[in-house]
């Protein structure tokens, strides 16, 4: 028989989930592995000094406690490599080759903008899950496309873009910027800018109000400068 947990403490260490993991995601998860791999993935990396916070398996794998409960879904602890491939799949964590103090390894964290920054700030590509295609934005192939190489501090601004802007207006600036033979990122920057700031010719045509379509594309935020 389980021994009856005694409770939680007033006061006590957490670890945050954001709201949006019970509504978005975790009605989709398919298996108990890949819910156990993101909330193990979420509790170390919260531990983790620096950027990226991201957690080598090699932890995860060793660590007791995380193989004791992957143990008791099937009596195996090698649903721990399914559950964060499933994880990937999904999108909810991000896994990257780092340097550790162990040599080059595998590393995974949550899914955040903030991550993502921390991985282009450093030059680190995200790893793909097997089967899949690079896990790469689409914003960066249309630089590469249409400007030239990637450096970290670039695509930390592309990151930073793809989270800001829709993928269409992205689309239509860079073609715009094509069509005007400017192959340079503050000019599509400042395209971006003004339709954020003052609408898009066609919609403003259209009737569409400048407080409808800031609802509509940045979730009714002002927008920002990117500096």
């Amino acid at each position: 028989m389980t021994e009856r947990f005694a409770g939680f403490p007033a006061i006590a260490r957490a670890t945050p989930i954001p709201n949006i993991f019970f509504t978005a995601v975790l009605p989709k998860l398919r298996s108990p592995a890949a819910l156990l791999a993101f909330l193990w993935v979420a509790r170390f990396a919260q531990e983790r000094r620096g950027a990226p916070a991201l957690v080598p398996f090699r932890v995860l794998a060793s660590d007791s406690a995380v193989r004791a409960s992957f143990a008791r879904l099937a009596g195996s602890a090698e649903l721990l490599a399914e559950g964060l491939n499933e994880c990937l799949e999904m999108g909810i964590l991000v896994s990257a080759e780092l340097e550790t103090d162990a040599g080059r390894e595998l590393c995974y964290g949550v899914n955040t903008p903030q991550s993502r920054r921390a991985l282009a700030r450093a030059g680190v590509a995200l790893a793909a899950s097997p089967g899949s295609a690079p896990a790469r934005p689409d914003i960066f192939r249309l630089y590469e496309e249409h400007i030239g190489t990637i450096t970290p501090i670039v695509g930390e601004r592309l990151l930073e873009a793809a989270e800001r802007y829709p993928q269409a207006w992205i689309e239509d600036a860079f073609r715009e910027a094509a069509l005007r033979n400017v192959r340079n990122w503050r000019y599509i920057e400042r395209i971006l800018e003004r339709w954020a700031e003052e609408g898009r010719a066609h919609e403003a045509a259209a009737g569409d109000s400048f407080e409808a379509r800031r609802r509509r594309y940045l979730g009714g935020a002002a927008p920002r400068g990117l500096g």
